[in-house]
């Protein structure tokens, strides 16, 4: 019987409690038409020895060992190439899945589509029983959803997903957000960068949605994320600059290729995903808890950083006045004004920081004259 679906799932030193969590939810599931990949990349914490013996313990299940530590995106490249399945579906190793996720997967195999996005639902300890998914077909996304995917993904540029018939449990941002047929990865070359180790999945994602000719929305939660306060999207990280000098040029290059000369577009992504990077290095260096340089110290790195293009230029360039990103402006007015006190308070303190947002947006109502709350 042929493989349907390859669920690849990335592991690298995931605590042992969670991946077992993560792949005995997906062993209960399988079935001769789908297989699991367990993939490390280079642990040295025992996860290895724990995905060889699931693959001993079972021929749907194939163990790859990376060697080591390659990142996220050869692993995921790795995926693509061992895959035996039609459809591939791309997992980190300490989240949980639907316990329905193959046989809705499976039941859904046929559609009509290239590139089947589902819900996804965040939590913390447990996740509980889910229910089946009670979806009779999914939702076919209209012909310009993938060019305005792609630019949301590439540059943060802002999208509606109510007016492309989408959830807002939809998370096109993230490899497993969604279910990828083999053959459209393989036509269009599509893999993630190998030289990028933060942020992959928007070069990724950003080409897939952008060559795809067919998507479908499947409204269903399939995917359950954990809130880990660890997580590579909120710990600390002190070499923030060369992680995304890479990925802003394989970003940047990515939009060459797919939107060649279009000034709005260039436009679109100085003035959000660059400004988003300035954002995340306060949030993920300078003004992280972890981060036990003196304040002054952390200060004087943080404005040497802002001096640098095109840092600078995204601060600069930072409409305050026409932003729909609200929770943007008080850090950037406050970046500008070289407050870095009040920035650092206002990021570790969620209270001082709804203060702060508070007296500021009631200075500039009397500014411009306007009433009052």
């Amino acid at each position: 019987m042929s493989v349907r679906l390859t669920i690849g799932s990335a592991v690298y030193n995931v605590d042992p409690p969670l991946l077992r969590a993560h792949v005995e939810g997906i062993l209960c599931q399988l079935t001769d038409e789908t297989e699991l990949l367990l993939i490390d990349d280079g642990s040295d914490n025992g996860c290895g020895v724990l995905c060889r013996a699931y693959a001993d313990g079972s021929s749907r299940v194939r163990y790859i060992s990376m060697g080591e530590n390659r990142g996220l995106s050869s692993v995921r490249n790795r995926t693509i190439d061992e895959a035996r399945g039609e459809w591939i579906f791309f997992a980190d190793g300490d989240d949980l899945l639907s316990d329905h996720f193959v046989e809705t997967a499976l039941s859904f195999s046929g559609c009509d589509c290239e590139i089947l996005l589902h819900d996804r639902m965040k939590f913390l300890e447990d996740k509980g029983a889910d229910p089946a998914c009670a979806v009779e077909a999914p939702t076919p996304l209209p012909a310009d959803a993938g060019r305005a995917i792609s630019l949301s993904v590439l540059c943060l540029a802002p999208f509606d997903p109510a007016a492309y018939g989408l959830g807002r449990q939809a998370f096109y941002h993230a490899a497993w957000g969604a279910l990828y047929r083999k053959s459209f990865l393989e036509k269009n070359a599509l893999r993630f960068p190998p030289e990028v180790r933060k942020a992959q999945d928007s070069v990724f994602n950003g080409a897939a949605y952008f060559r795809a000719e067919k998507i479908a929305y499947l409204p269903c939660v399939m995917y359950y994320y954990r809130n880990n306060p660890q997580g590579i999207t909120k710990r600390f990280c002190p070499d923030y600059e060369s992680l995304i000098r890479p990925l802003m040029a394989a970003q940047q290059a990515c939009l060459a290729r797919l939107f060649p000369g279009e000034k709005q577009v260039e436009a679109l992504y100085a003035g959000n995903r660059m400004v988003s990077f300035v954002l995340d290095a306060v949030r993920l260096n300078y003004c992280h808890p972890d981060n036990k340089k003196p304040r002054r110290q952390r200060k004087k790195e943080l404005f040497a950083f802002l001096e640098t293009d095109p840092f600078r230029r995204a601060v600069d360039g930072f409409d305050l006045t026409r932003s729909d990103r609200p929770g943007w402006i008080l850090p950037i007015r406050l970046i500008r004004r070289r407050w870095f006190f009040a920035l650092d308070l206002s990021q570790k303190n969620a209270r001082v920081s709804a203060v702060f947002r508070k007296v500021d947006g009631g200075l500039r109502r009397l500014r411009s004259g306007g009433p009052r709350p």
